[in-house]
């Protein structure tokens, strides 16, 4: 074969395959399998209308498909994650909702088994109940709201967006009691 009619690899077909191989490298990953497809295809186009010019049809059919194959990776890593941080959330919210039960529960045994009428109560005074505020906050995606009075209270925990930001609804009631449900 004479040296001029050697057939030259396309260099997008190359790129493509490199592109396609970087999937596996972290946050390089979240976003080189897009070029690794879009660099295929025309690599593809352009040997196709080349004819006996350019070779690497294998090599741009593989970056396609190692591109394709890390999009299915990092949808099902960013699918994953997202979950994770619902629960998370959940995890804190009830843990708040408990916390802030206790303190009311701590408050009635120190005053006569009167329930504080107001959040306020909770943050003041020399030793306060509670940190901070949670009465109609939002703390990790979820709302906080608190129903007080003499006679009982109720404290709840709600995304505030539900499916997005958490998935259940934490409820604490007189006396302690816990309630979850799913959010609608």
């Amino acid at each position: 074969m004479v040296e001029g009619s050697r057939k030259k690899t396309a260099v997008l077909a190359k790129l493509s395959l490199i592109f396609g191989c970087l999937f596996i490298v972290p946050l390089l990953g979240l976003f080189s399998p897009i070029p690794a497809i879009i660099l295929g295809i025309v690599a593809l186009v352009k040997i196709f209308k080349e004819g006996n010019n350019l070779k690497g049809r294998g090599l741009a059919i593989g970056g396609i498909v190692l591109g394709v194959v890390g999009m299915l990776i990092t949808a099902a890593a960013v699918k994953d994650s997202l979950r994770a941080r619902k629960l998370a959330n959940g995890y804190v919210a009830r843990g708040k909702v408990m916390d802030i039960s206790e303190a009311i529960e701590i408050y009635a045994k120190a005053n006569n088994g009167k329930y504080p009428v107001s959040e306020s109560v909770f943050l003041d005074g020399d030793a306060p109940y509670l940190a901070k505020s949670y009465d109609n906050q939002v703390i990790h995606g979820y709302r906080y709201l608190l129903e007080l009075n003499t006679d009982s209270y109720r404290v709840v925990a709600k995304p505030e967006k539900c499916g997005a930001t958490g998935i259940t609804v934490f409820t604490a009631v007189t006396g302690g009691e816990m309630q979850e449900k799913g959010c609608k």
